[in-house]
């Protein structure tokens, strides 16, 4: 299931999307007053209905206007692509950090810095 991030940084990277600066810029764009959509933030209420229009109209990716994760898959945001080289020992150590996060053995912080620390070894 889709988690859902709070409603103002949803709308943050729907302006985004539309290179709008203020929220009024997109109420006026979206034919309703500033009023309405600050409500909606102030009330933490999912703007589906504007989710729905900005993915058809631009093709955004709904995935990362819900929860900024994921690419925006938009023409007006670049994202810069990474790769990672990891020598098979690296690799068995990631393994194994993972396999005891999923065990419930490490916390994710933990998690967190015992990856770091492989990949700043790497």
């Amino acid at each position: 299931m889709l988690e859902f991030d709070d409603c103002k940084s949803v709308m943050s990277r729907i302006k985004k999307v539309y290179k709008f600066k203020k929220i009024k810029e997109l109420a006026n764009f979206l034919g309703v007053s500033p009023s309405v959509l600050s409500s909606r933030i102030q009330r933490n209420t999912m703007p589906a209905d504007i989710i729905l229009k900005c993915v058809m109209e631009t093709g955004a990716n709904p995935q990362w206007l819900c929860t900024g994760e994921g690419e925006p898959n938009i023409d007006g945001i670049k994202t810069e692509k990474k790769s990672i080289e990891l020598s098979s020992e690296a690799l068995e150590k990631l393994e194994r950090i993972a396999a005891l996060k999923s065990s419930g053995a490490i916390t994710d912080d933990e998690y967190q810095l015992l990856k770091g620390s492989i990949f700043k070894a790497s």
